[in-house]
C-alpha cells in the first residue's frame, strides 16, 4: 500500500536541533505515560489498518492533512524516545515502524524506519498534529510533498539494481575485523561513516561475554557525518575468549555492516599451540 508523504520517512524529523534543556527535562510520570499511551494507540491503529480510529488522536488544525494522506498498516512499532519542550506542552515522539520499501530492481525491502512524531498538549490532552514549515529529513536528502503530496518518496529512487545496491555502501566502517586481548585491558575503535544525503539511525546487535562491551558515540548520523564504534574489554580471566560479530545496523536501510572481533592470548600460549 502506497503511504502519504508525511507517512513514511517523512515524518523522520532532524533531532540534531534539540537542546541539551530538551535532551535532559524529564516528565513528570503521569504527563509521560498519558503521552505513551497516545502514541501507542495511534501506531496501534496502523498496524491493525483502523485509521478512522487513529483520528481520535489528531489536532484538530492537522486533521485536515490526516485525511488527504494515503495511510501505511505498519508490521509492528516500538516507542525510541521522547523529547519534550515548551514545559512538557510539546513533545516529538521517535518511533521506529516495521514497512516495506520498494526499490526498482530489488523490490520490496522490508526496513525498520524511525519516524519522529509532534505532539501537543490541549485541554488536558495530547494530540498528534502537523507542522506544515518543519523540514522532513530522511537518508535521501531533506523531503517535501510533491504536486498534491501524492508521492511517498519524492526523492530520487534508483532506477537499476546495481545503483540501488551502491546506496548500501554509503554507510561505511573503516574496519571490518579488530583484534583485541583476551588476557588484559584492550580497546579499539572503529569509524563509522554516513555518506547518504540525510540521516540514518545506528544500533548494535551481539551477542557477548562479561567484561566485553561495544557501544556507539551516537546512534544518530546527519549526512557526511560520522562516530565511533567502541570496542573494550576488561577480561575477568586469562582463559581464550570466543570470537564475536558486532553487527551495526543500519535504519531504515536494514544494512548491516558485521564486525568480527577476534581475542589473542597470552605469549606463552601461543607458543605452546600446535603449528
Amino acid at each position: 500500500m502506497r503511504a502519504g508523504w508525511w507517512f513514511v520517512v517523512a515524518l523522520a524529523l532532524p533531532l540534531s536541533a534539540q537542546t541539551a534543556a530538551e535532551l535532559f527535562e524529564k516528565a513528570p510520570p503521569e504527563v509521560d505515560q498519558a503521552l505513551r499511551e497516545r502514541i501507542r494507540f495511534f501506531y496501534q491503529c496502523h498496524v491493525e489498518g483502523k485509521f478512522r480510529q487513529a483520528d481520535q488522536v489528531v489536532a484538530e488544525d492537522s486533521k485536515d492533512a490526516f485525511f488527504a494522506a494515503e495511510k501505511t498498516r505498519y508490521r509492528g512499532f516500538e516507542i525510541v524516545r521522547i523529547v519534550y519542550s515548551d514545559n512538557f506542552t510539546r513533545a516529538r515522539a521517535v518511533v521506529a515502524v516495521e514497512t516495506d520499501f520498494m526499490a526498482p530492481g530489488l523490490g520490496r525491502m522490508p526496513v525498520k524506519a524511525p519516524l519522529t512524531t509532534l505532539w501537543k498538549l490541549e485541554n488536558g490532552q495530547w494530540w498528534w498534529y502537523v507542522d506544515p514549515n518543519a523540514g522532513k529529513s530522511t537518508p535521501f536528502g531533506p523531503m517535501r510533498a510533491g504536486e498534491g503530496g501524492s508521492s511517498p518518496f519524492p526523492f530520487r529512487v534508483p532506477s537499476r539494481p546495481e545503483d540501488a545496491l551502491s546506496v548500501l555502501g554509503k554507510v561505511t566502517a573503516d574496519k571490518t575485523e579488530v583484534r583485541l586481548s583476551s588476557y588484559e585491558p584492550a580497546s579499539a575503535e572503529v569509524t563509522v561513516t554516513n555518506r547518504m544525503p540525510g540521516q540514518v539511525q545506528l544500533r548494535l546487535e551481539y551477542n557477548g561475554f562479561p567484561g566485553f562491551e561495544a557501544k556507539l558515540e551516537r546512534s544518530e548520523l546527519q549526512a557526511n557525518e560520522t562516530t565511533k564504534l567502541l570496542l573494550r574489554i576488561e577480561p575477568r580471566d586469562k582463559g581464550p575468549k570466543p570470537t564475536l560479530t558486532v553487527n551495526l545496523r543500519v535504519e531504515p536501510l536494514n544494512q548491516v555492516i558485521p564486525i568480527q572481533v577476534t581475542f589473542a592470548v597470552p605469549p606463552e600460549v601461543e607458543k605452546a599451540l600446535p603449528r
